[in-house]
């Protein structure tokens, strides 16, 4: 008796234009799935992680336009249309990974359609994370504002022809449930372990891992640490990095990005991870808990999910630098055990990720 064929799976992927938390999630499904083609927006190999580089990617119509993120959103309604023409009807399994694009993929009624979904599209359910900053896609924010509750209602819709839903962390599962009516699994995105160890010497400085764009705030971190004298380090690239070495001093230091052994390393030796961005899940916290270092983070979103006040790490309540100084002090009178931070975080190891996506897919 012969053994039933595996299911055809296809992953559809926003974009691959970066090395952000979603794309080393991506990197992570890829292990799961590693026959599975990921089409994409668009990719540039030398922007994102190299475990990519082993995988079939097949990238929209247009995608040549693309050689930074910037002009990869300038260009967002391309995108979102190619993602509602891409029918993928030769598969059985469609798993999108997606805040914005990839969840509009079209499909044949036999396709089974599951998605990964980070976050709702911030641009269309939290405007008000870029207030009093450069708008993240130009001219489109405008035109967004004149018909956003007619983009929210095809956002819904789209959303809830989908089979089945999962998402990062609970408070991602709660604005899913807000903004669309669905109850979404939570699959924390993973560490692994193996890769992190405590480190047996600290330096005398602070880090901060991010890509350099507006809303990370990564200002409030080079302000606090100026203002008190202590050096840090930024770990990142992106279209902020300018403005952001135009405020900066002698204490700062920029490292652009970074190998992923360098950065480990960076991470078991430095004094704190400086965490000032509100975000829905986090991994920069998990890999800085995972080497034995503590962290400062403004306190909402999924830190609160990852960390333990006065164990981990320390939290402030306002996005100001005002704030991460009275953190910064706190924690410097404190003590932290290393080894207790590392088994903090040892139940978002990679291996329960795996296996919980295998289940959500196939299950």
């Amino acid at each position: 008796m012969s053994r039933p064929s595996a299911p055809r799976i296809a992953i559809v992927h926003d974009s691959l234009v970066t090395a952000g938390g979603a794309e080393r999630v991506l990197a992570f499904m890829h292990e799961v799935f590693p026959d599975a083609p990921i089409y994409t927006s668009a990719y540039l190999s030398d922007h994102t992680f190299s475990e990519f580089q082993s995988a079939a990617i097949l990238t929209l119509p247009g995608s040549w336009l693309v050689n930074s993120e910037r002009r990869l959103k300038a260009l967002f309604p391309l995108w979102v249309f190619g993602f509602a023409r891409l029918n993928l009807r030769t598969f059985d399994v469609v798993l999108s990974s997606t805040t914005w694009g990839a969840k509009f993929v079209s499909h044949a009624p036999s396709v089974r359609h599951v998605s990964y979904c980070y976050a709702p599209t911030r641009l269309l359910w939290s405007p008000e994370a870029y207030n009093g900053m450069r708008a993240p896609i130009g001219p489109l924010t405008r035109l967004v504002e004149l018909v956003r509750p007619r983009l929210q209602a095809l956002d819904v819709r789209v959303m809830q022809r989908i089979a089945r839903v999962a998402t990062s962390c609970q408070n991602m599962a709660t604005a899913i449930a807000d903004q669309y009516g669905i109850s979404a699994r939570i699959i924390h995105p993973p560490i692994r372990m193996s890769d992190y160890s405590v480190g047996l010497d600290r330096g005398d400085f602070y880090l901060t891992v991010s890509r350099l764009i507006a809303h990370k705030r990564v200002d409030l971190a080079i302000e606090a640490c100026r203002r008190l004298g202590r050096n840090l380090v930024v770990v990142g690239d992106g279209p902020d990095a300018a403005r952001l070495r135009s405020i900066a001093d002698g204490t700062v230091k920029f490292a652009g990005r970074v190998g992923d052994e360098a950065l480990r390393q960076l991470y078991r030796t430095c004094r704190a991870l400086i965490f000032p961005s509100k975000e829905d899940f986090g991994l920069a916290p998990l890999e800085a808990q995972a080497s034995g270092s503590p962290v400062v983070a403004y306190g909402v979103g999924g830190v609160r999910e990852t960390m333990i006040e006065g164990r981990t790490g320390v939290f402030f309540g306002s996005q100001d630098s005002e704030a991460i100084v009275e953190a910064i002090l706190r924690l410097e009178h404190a003590e932290f055990d290393a080894g207790a931070i590392r088994e903090s975080v040892r139940r978002f190891d990679v291996e329960y990720f795996k296996q919980e996506l295998r289940d959500f897919v196939l299950g």
